[in-house]
């Protein structure tokens, strides 16, 4: 099945993409499909610890079980000024 991934912020320059498609077996775990974006794109790995994750529009579990269709969303740590 297919999932959605969205970049934000300086992701998009890490990511040198705002989005991608990412395909997962059904009945996979959040936490799995992040180990797949960051294996396909390295530059995230530094920033795994503080990278805040939504799926639709609500924060969830690394044990969230993704649905055909989902969006993940990938956010830096919020930053002000």
């Amino acid at each position: 099945m297919q999932v959605r991934v969205q970049f934000f912020s300086y992701f998009k320059d890490l990511t040198e993409t705002s989005t991608c498609t990412l395909d997962v077996k059904e009945g996979c775990r959040l936490e799995c499909a992040l180990e797949d974006i960051r294996s396909r794109f390295p530059k995230l790995e530094a920033m795994r610890r503080c990278t805040l994750v939504a799926v639709g529009l609500d924060y969830v579990a690394k044990d969230h079980i993704l649905q055909e269709g989902d969006e993940i969303s990938l956010f830096p740590p919020v930053q002000g000024g």
